[in-house]
């Protein structure tokens, strides 16, 4: 108990801001509400009342069970803050915006509240606050819905800030969808409340000053065209390298190059990220060291540190990655100015918990949960790596340049390898979790590129700058064209590696199952080793294989279990029908357009332990003694057959809009609509539901429809 108050004592922020983030997560997942009230009361009660015992019982309070339970409750007042952070930030349900009377079609204004981006398929999208009229507020006294809009057109004539006029509907991000990636869930979890396609609209009120946003998409732009032009493939793929690398814009970027880079383990290259910024950050700190002194002039070295750091930032046109690793780095200047040495650990997890209670949804970002693991990763196993590459692999004796140089090149290869290993142990997880994908060779191709990269970053900002002194010195534009030129076979070549890496066949090792219980369990595990390597007790060691053990144990037995499991899923993939059955092959029925389906669902598919699945041209089949008939035809209702087919599961595709009298050459025990059926019908079968009180499952408007049966 005390090795545990000293670790809280030691890593305070970081053991606050997982329970903050626990109790988020938490909230969005089971909807406590209430309870986060009661228990944050309790928890608050606690935590004064171990206090008061502290200070005027100081014989007691020398107790280590009140000095845990002391830290223990404050703890779980941050969990229940969590939690009621997440609740004040949750989009709307579908039924209250509904009841908001927000999906119909009629007038609404809204503010743009980002700036409005072309997307792939050649629209403009934007966030923004739609508000609600005053009839139709719902009881809750909800005034406006957070948007993302997107408008069927190429260019706006309005920016961020502006209130336009919109005329379409509104549709509620909240999805009962259970397979596979869902796009609204997916908005849902960036605090998204509704969407909305916009066909007419017009501009209200513009916005006469111009936001800092604004200003720095508008440079960023600029500074891409300055690159973007070229003849042929691998010269148009090496100005989008330069432009993702140093920008952050990667829409342009051939789809099998992205491939490539995921597929070597190096797609963390292509986002500007933590990785970027903290080479931008030790080259400056370098070139910045050469005229202030760090340590005579602190306050001055670190003002023009953070100066160039945010204006970096601001060249990306404030990407979100980018503000969040200035962020970082601002805290951590700001820390060793005011304390001899901080705690990095503290400084990054404080930095978290500041994100979190300024947005709660960012815990469910990708971006989020890479960065802030990386270097959690690289601070708690990078030294310790460091130091076991330093005994395993022999010093070179010889003496002379040629040994220093050879001395500097083994500790930059120690270095580099340990990091990279170290940054990989806790953003692996996420990765399985997310991808279920895991690249073998990321390590050795990571090897290679970074330091090209790092070579990359400085050149394109030399370029960048003499792109735009040539308007004052025309003489400097053959200076530009020269390193520009050096800029692009720089490119040219991270691009060959990685194109090299992924062309190796064991690059990668696909769909690997993997659950939210393995990334605790995995975590767990390398902290404990973590925790050992820092406090020497051979405990931590124990549990943490005792952990590992009882693991395999119990995936074994879950593996067999889901084995065992059959299972027959009826869903929709953007209009593609997808009637799953999985039992000892998986098969797909009646199924037009598979890969879209595999696309989508493959991810559910890994984690049954199915393979990828065969198509079958039937509409009837069996499913453990259950009979299934999918009708996709009309003309099929108005046959006249001796007797009706009687089936346990009848389903309806390919948008048959049909009456519950119409099925009169069915009897059926359960009834699915299926997703690939428009709205409308939908809406006329759930009337029908109510009416006749039928067994009826509506896809579009339930989610996907599951049935299981165990395997005797």
């Amino acid at each position: 108990m005390n090795f545990i108050v000293k670790s809280i004592r030691r890593f305070p922020y970081l053991f606050l801001t997982f329970l903050f983030a626990s109790g988020i997560a938490l909230e969005y997942t089971f909807h406590f509400d209430l309870a986060n009230q009661i228990g944050l009361g309790l928890s608050f009660v606690v935590a004064f009342s171990t206090f008061f015992i502290y200070v005027k019982m100081p014989t007691l309070s020398r107790s280590s069970k009140t000095s845990f339970s002391s830290i223990f409750s404050i703890l779980l007042v941050f969990f229940f803050l969590g939690g009621i952070f997440e609740h004040a930030c949750h989009p709307i349900p579908s039924d209250e915006l509904q009841s908001c009377g927000a999906t119909g079609m009629k007038e609404r204004v809204a503010q743009i509240k980002s700036v409005p981006k072309l997307t792939k398929g050649g629209k403009i999208s934007c966030e923004s606050e739609v508000y609600l009229t005053a009839e139709s507020r719902n009881g809750n006294g909800k005034v406006s819905v957070f948007a993302l809009l997107t408008f069927d057109t190429c260019s706006v004539s309005f920016k961020k800030g502006d209130f336009v006029v919109i005329s379409s509907s509104l549709k509620s991000t909240e999805s009962n969808e259970t397979i596979g990636f869902n796009y609204d869930t997916y908005l849902c979890k960036k605090g998204v409340e509704a969407t909305s396609f916009v066909k007419d609209y017009r501009t209200l009120k513009s916005s006469d000053n111009l936001s800092l946003e604004t200003y720095a998409s508008d440079i960023n732009l600029f500074l891409q065209n300055s690159v973007r032009a070229g003849n042929d493939i691998d010269e148009c793929n090496a100005r989008d390298l330069v432009v993702a690398i140093t920008l952050g814009d990667k829409t342009d970027m051939d789809d099998g190059l992205k491939d490539a880079y995921s597929k070597a383990g190096t797609s963390h290259l292509l986002a500007v990220s933590g990785l970027h910024v903290g080479i931008i950050i030790l080259i400056v700190e370098a070139l910045v060291g050469f005229v202030i002194h760090p340590k005579r002039r602190r306050y001055a070295f670190a003002a023009v540190l953070l100066a160039i750091i945010w204006g970096y930032a601001f060249l990306t046109g404030l990407a979100a990655s980018v503000v969040r690793t200035a962020f970082m780095y601002t805290v951590y200047r700001v820390a060793m100015l005011l304390f001899s040495k901080p705690n990095p650990i503290n400084v990054v997890s404080f930095t978290a918990f500041v994100m979190l209670v300024y947005n709660p949804f960012n815990i469910f970002d990708l971006g989020f949960q890479l960065s802030f693991a990386a270097v959690c990763s690289i601070l708690l196993f990078g030294q310790p790596l460091v130091n076991g590459f330093e005994k395993w692999v022999p010093e070179f004796k010889l003496k002379g340049r040629v040994g220093m140089c050879l001395s500097k090149l083994r500790t930059y290869v120690l270095g580099s390898v340990a990091i990279s290993i170290s940054a990989q142990i806790l953003t692996t997880p996420i990765i399985l979790l997310t991808f279920h994908t895991l690249p073998i060779l990321s390590i050795v191709s990571s090897l290679f590129t970074i330091p090209l990269v790092t070579l990359l970053i400085p050149l394109t900002f030399i370029y960048y700058g003499f792109f735009v002194l040539p308007t004052l010195l025309p003489v400097l534009t053959s200076v530009a064209s020269g390193v520009l030129y050096l800029t692009l076979s720089v490119a040219r070549s991270v691009n060959a590696i990685v194109r090299y890496t992924a062309d190796v066949s064991f690059c990668t090792v696909d769909r690997l199952p993997f659950y939210c219980y393995d990334v605790a369990v995995y975590v767990a595990v390398f902290l404990l080793v973590a925790a050992y390597y820092n406090y020497r007790r051979i405990l931590l060691l124990w549990i943490s294989a005792s952990i590992s053990v009882a693991y395999f144990v119990a995936a074994s037995i879950d593996g067999i279990n889901i084995k065992r499991c059959r299972m027959l899923a009826v869903y929709n993939v953007n209009g593609v029908t997808a009637v799953n059955r999985m039992t000892e092959t998986n098969t797909l029925f009646g199924c037009n357009d598979t890969l879209k389906v595999a696309k989508k669902a493959g991810e559910f598919w890994t984690n049954r332990l199915m393979p990828s699945p065969s198509s079958a041209e039937e509409t009837f089949f069996d499913f453990d003694n259950h009979r299934v008939y999918i009708l996709s035809d009309k003309e099929e209702i108005k046959r006249e057959p001796i007797s009706p087919l009687e089936v346990d599961v009848l389903i309806l595709t390919n948008n048959v809009a049909v009456k519950l009298s119409e099925l009169k050459n069915f009897r059926f025990k359960k009834l699915i609509v299926d997703g690939s059926n428009k709205y409308y019908v939908a809406k006329k079968w759930s009337e029908e539901r109510e009416k006749s009180g039928v067994d009826c499952h509506i896809v579009k408007l339930d989610g996907s429809w599951i049935e299981c049966s165990n395997r005797k």
